[in-house]
């Protein structure tokens, strides 16, 4: 979570009163005393990460244990391009293909467990990736949506399909990397999406 600034008041707030700080430690923290943690443990905490104990507090709020995930999900709306389709690029599909693709919107992301957490196998992260800073929440006709730059204009080949890397990013870094230390421990990825996205030429 480098992209995250310390947020001074609140660790100080929390150090003070860790009894009313809503924060899980007692429960999914390495320590039982909130001096113990480091102030880039508690912002983690704050954003519902407990690397230790391989636990994330999910969009719904409940708290997910990542050891029991099987696959990753997400769920692609809409793209910009850098030469916008003409009619007969809408017919034949020529325009969605990787290295024409600006910009990715996409309206989810999930976690998805093997047995049923809170009633239910996904698991909505999509709010907790924004404000991480990893999705910018759209504007205007993109509003609901988030977006992702097509950095890498690249495929990547997963066992559900080729799906663009730039996608799979916030799984990689993020979970994978922040809580296993280990950018491919989850490697089922899957992008939903009415979109065909195509290498092309």
């Amino acid at each position: 979570m480098d992209k995250i600034r310390l947020p001074w008041k609140k660790i100080n707030k929390i150090r003070q009163s860790p009894s009313t700080s809503g924060l899980a430690f007692l429960e999914y923290g390495k320590y039982a005393e909130i001096n113990q943690y480091s102030d880039e443990e508690i912002t983690e905490m704050l954003y519902g990460v407990y690397s230790s104990s391989k636990t994330i507090k999910v969009d719904d709020g409940y708290f997910l244990d990542l050891k029991s995930i099987k696959q990753t999900i997400c769920v692609l709306a809409r793209a910009t391009y850098y030469r916008s389709p003409t009619s007969e690029d809408l017919k034949s599909n020529s325009h969605n293909t990787i290295r024409n693709i600006r910009t990715f919107y996409v309206k989810d992301f999930f976690l998805v467990s093997e047995i049923p957490v809170s009633g239910q196998t996904k698991h909505r992260i999509t709010q907790h990736f924004s404000d991480i800073k990893v999705l910018r929440p759209g504007r205007n006709e993109f509003s609901g949506l988030f977006s992702i730059a097509n950095s890498y204009k690249t495929l990547q080949r997963f066992e559900q399909g080729v799906f663009p890397k730039d996608l799979y990013y916030p799984i990689k870094r993020h979970i994978n990397g922040q809580f296993f230390n280990d950018d491919h421990r989850i490697r089922d990825f899957k992008v939903e999406s009415t979109l065909s996205i195509e290498l092309g030429h």
